[in-house]
């Protein structure tokens, strides 16, 4: 069978996708944690689908016809669902990656913040309480982050509070906009006062970019958006002085914290010669980049090595993005190309993680 928007066979994809398979590293004696997967929850989906637009999803509404071909057929696949949603079959995975334990957090196109409020609290709550039951089941080889309707800030505390009221949880995960509304927006201060309260780590994955209209070809849309949202949020929160008024939030910034990391120097300068950027903040940009976390996804070892150099090991965390086609297959073997003391892997594979989001010894 042949799929009309590509002209391949129906599962072409499978040619490209990448597989688990053992790892070509040597598993650690201590624990190794992936602070970066996603697990999908149907019962969150069917109660959000009734009321989605195109423009809720801009990675989608900005997609190619045959990326979002491609997209249909690898997670309908039977075994990208199992992954997606199955337990088991994320523990065989999880097994031949020498991984002991995964955080969940819902997949971006799973935040729902464009659900009115009765609706994104009942969708929060089915998504934690199959959290829940997962980590409940495999208390050694899950553990989890909440998603927040970040919509109604208001609600996001009041979902904050109950999932490490009632579930345990220590993070969660947001997007790095809220249906286009930007991070630094005063709007959510409530917010990041309360992860400080609670000592919530917050997991930065972003949803897509809004302005994709440029990025439609070459799945452009996810391999430069996907970091690009990231740099633009963090760099719009610092300046807009988030960490200023809470010096002690915490932040993950996944796919390795996108461009910033790698080009902080430009903003630093245009803070010492313009005055656009000194509205709300006191101290060079980079100067705030020391609240944040990254993690490995990013595809060469050289630049997990510079993200150690410059922030320090303590502040970078295994992840994977699994189970995307976007992540790290076999994290172990990858982060064994990386000069590290055993230290520093230690703290790399498991140690900051374990600290960030208070998992059990």
């Amino acid at each position: 069978m042949t799929n009309e928007a590509t002209g391949r066979p129906g599962e072409w994809w499978q040619d490209l996708a990448p597989a688990v398979h053992p790892s070509t590293a040597t598993k650690p004696a201590y624990r190794t944690v992936d602070v970066h997967t996603h697990l999908s929850v149907p019962a969150g989906n069917t109660l959000a689908a009734p009321h989605f637009k195109p423009e809720f999803e801009p990675r989608s509404l900005f997609s190619s016809p045959e990326t979002l071909a491609y997209n249909r057929e690898y997670r309908a696949s039977a075994r990208q669902s199992g992954q997606f949603e199955d337990a088991e079959a994320r523990l065989a995975d999880m097994d031949r990656q020498g991984i002991d334990m995964q955080v969940l957090s819902v997949p971006p196109t799973e935040y729902f913040y464009w659900l009115d409020p009765d609706a994104a609290l009942a969708a929060c709550r089915l998504q934690h309480e199959r959290f829940a039951e997962i980590v409940a089941a495999h208390p050694t080889r899950f553990t989890a982050v909440a998603n927040l309707p970040m919509g109604h800030p208001s609600l996001a505390v009041e979902v904050m509070r109950e999932a490490a009221r009632e579930y345990g949880f220590h993070g969660f995960e947001m997007s790095a906009d809220v249906v286009g509304l930007d991070l630094d927006d005063p709007r959510y201060d409530v917010v990041w006062e309360a992860a400080v309260e609670l000592g919530m780590t917050a997991i930065m994955h972003p949803q897509g970019f809004t302005h994709g209209q440029r990025f439609s070809d070459y799945y452009l849309v996810n391999v430069m958006c996907m970091p690009l949202a990231s740099t633009l949020a963090v760099t719009r929160m610092i300046l807009g002085g988030v960490w200023r008024r809470h010096p002690d939030l915490t932040m993950v910034v996944v796919h390795g914290g996108g461009y910033l990391p790698f080009y902080s120097a430009r903003t630093d300068h245009a803070y010492a010669v313009r005055p656009e950027l000194r509205k709300h903040i006191d101290r060079p940009p980079s100067d705030y980049l020391a609240s944040l976390y990254f993690d490995t996804n990013v595809f060469d070892p050289a630049m997990v090595r510079h993200l150690v150099d410059r922030f320090g090991a303590d502040h970078v965390l295994l992840g994977t993005d699994y189970p995307f086609d976007m992540g790290t297959v076999d994290p172990l073997g990858f982060l064994a190309q990386v000069d590290l003391t055993e230290g520093e892997r230690r703290l790399v594979l498991g140690g900051n993680a374990e600290r960030l989001l208070r998992i059990p010894g």
